[in-house]
Order: C-alpha cells, then structure tokens, then sequence
C-alpha cells in the first residue's frame, strides 16, 4: 500500500505517515525505531534521485556527444550524493539538482527539456525506490537490534547456569545420614559396631 501511495503522489514525505503505519504493523517494527529511521530516509535517503541523476548525465554527454573520463565520473557521483540530500521530497525535486550536476562536468543544461518529457513517470518510480529503501532500513535496524538483546540474553542465562554449583546437593556421607545407626560397643570404638553389625 504504502508503495502505490508512492508511485501515485510521488513523495516520499507525503507517503512518511502511511508508511511509519504499514512497517510497524505488517513488519512488526518497533515504533521508537520507525520514528527515527523514516524520516530521516525521506529527508537523507534519496537513493532513487541519484540513480536517476547519474544515468540522465551519462545520457545528456552520449547526446552531446561528449566523453566522460574518470574524474568527471566521479564528479557527478559526489555531486549527485551530495544534492540529493538536500532535495526536497517533492515530485519532480530531482530535476531541479540535475543542472547543477550537468554543469558540475561542463554539459549543456538546455537538454533538461529531454528529461522533463518523461519525468512523470521517472520521478515516481524513484519515489518508490525511495520509500522502500527507508523501510529495509528500519527492518535491518529493528533485525540487529533483535539480535542483540538476543544474544544478550543468551549471556544471561549462561551466566546464571555457571553461578550455579555443580552438584546442587550434599554428598551423603555416613556422618550425615539420618538413616545409618552406628552402635558403639563398651568400648566405644567403630570397628567393634562394625562387627556387631556384620554379626546381625
């Protein structure tokens, strides 16, 4: 649901309460940790943008027929990284960041217009890359954060079974046993109940 939501408004921060909803129900998320990592992904995580960004580049210097080396490569990677954290989750925000890379590596700006023809339906499969990278985030979160109160209280437990002794009742010596009488002769030696008693 919170997907369709995604690709029909093309936001991600309109799409934000729908989908803090869906991950804590359907995914058994915890809601301190929806509360911390979506709204963060739907200002920061803008993987679907840069995507978007560094193809609609490549494509722009291939129609210009310009070659791309590799500094101006890795130009438009941490520019398009960079700008994306600003965009705003709006439809068609992308766009507008799209010419600060193309003249972050000199290319024309004019071929935007291009890009605009199809950005309808560009700009809402990015919102969808983009609410569903936030909620795989809040479930590794909510899955390490699983494990480690698991694996504590495995230790715990392993903790409570080593404090216990190893053999939890007394020995059972001839001293201590109610059941056993030891008769004692005149003499009052062991050795002599010990024969009185082979003896009966």
């Amino acid at each position: 649901m919170p997907l369709a939501t995604a690709f029909g408004i093309s936001s991600s921060s309109a799409t934000l309460p729908l989908m803090m909803k869906c991950v804590e129900e359907n995914n058994d998320v915890a809601k301190h940790i929806s509360h911390f990592i979506l709204p963060i992904g739907a200002t920061v995580n803008m993987d679907g943008a840069v995507l978007f960004q560094c193809v609609a580049a490549v494509f722009i210097a291939q129609l210009s027929q310009q070659s791309l080396d590799f500094i101006k490569i890795i130009t438009i990677l941490i520019t398009a990284t960079a700008s994306s954290v600003g965009t705003a989750g709006i439809p068609a925000g992308g766009v507008l960041t799209l010419a600060i890379i193309l003249e972050a590596v000199n290319l024309p700006v004019v071929h935007i217009s291009l890009i605009l023809a199809v950005d309808w339906l560009e700009d809402r499969s990015c919102t969808v890359l983009n609410v569903e990278g936030d909620a795989l985030g809040a479930g590794l979160l909510q899955n390490y954060v699983d494990h480690r109160e698991l694996r504590s209280t495995e230790a715990e437990l392993t903790q409570v079974k080593s404090e216990l002794p190893l053999n939890p009742l007394p020995a059972t010596t001839e001293e201590g046993n109610p059941l056993l009488k030891h008769y004692r002769g005149p003499s009052g030696d062991a050795t002599a109940a010990a024969e009185n008693e082979s003896v009966m």
